[in-house]
């Protein structure tokens, strides 16, 4: 069974595992090295750079680029849970998100995730647990269950 890496659809991770595997069953008795072995080390090793930068590097990595490279990434932000629902406060704009747009709601060790559905926000609301009183995420994790549509605890 494959797992969910962070940012990486399903779809994809098939995809380069299928590439990977083809690359291994063509290399094998295939003849394209300029030295003329019957394995294709270039072929194998091409296959497996794209296979471990799609598994393991790019959810790592892209996050990284993202948050350097994007300004408005940094500002200081302030995230409300209410009974009416989410919203998000910067400087410069404020987004009010009911929970009837929140497609899922995951709570994890470190953090809560808000999935609030693509046509509305793309990119996924996350709070850190560290950001909250330590009395205040218990709660925070109640109210969530009982407002969001679909939650999940991880």
């Amino acid at each position: 069974m494959l797992i969910r890496l962070a940012g990486v659809p399903r779809s994809f991770l098939l995809f380069f595992i299928a590439l990977w595997a083809i690359g291994i069953v063509l290399s094998i008795g295939w003849r394209n090295d300029p030295v003329g072995r019957s394995f294709s080390f270039t072929l194998v090793l091409a296959s497996t750079a794209v296979l471990l930068w799609a598994t393991l590097l790019a959810p790592i990595f892209v996050p990284r680029l993202i948050w350097r490279a994007n300004s408005a990434a940094r500002r200081p932000t302030s995230v409300r849970i209410a009974v009416d629902g989410i919203t998000v406060e910067q400087a410069v704009a404020s987004s009010m998100f009911t929970w009837a747009s929140v497609v899922l709601a995951i709570e994890g060790k470190r953090a809560f995730v808000f999935h609030v559905s693509p046509a509305v926000l793309s990119t996924p609301i996350l709070v850190p647990k560290r950001a909250l009183q330590p009395e205040d995420i218990g709660p925070a994790g109640d109210l969530i269950r009982a407002h969001a549509p679909q939650y999940s605890k991880r």
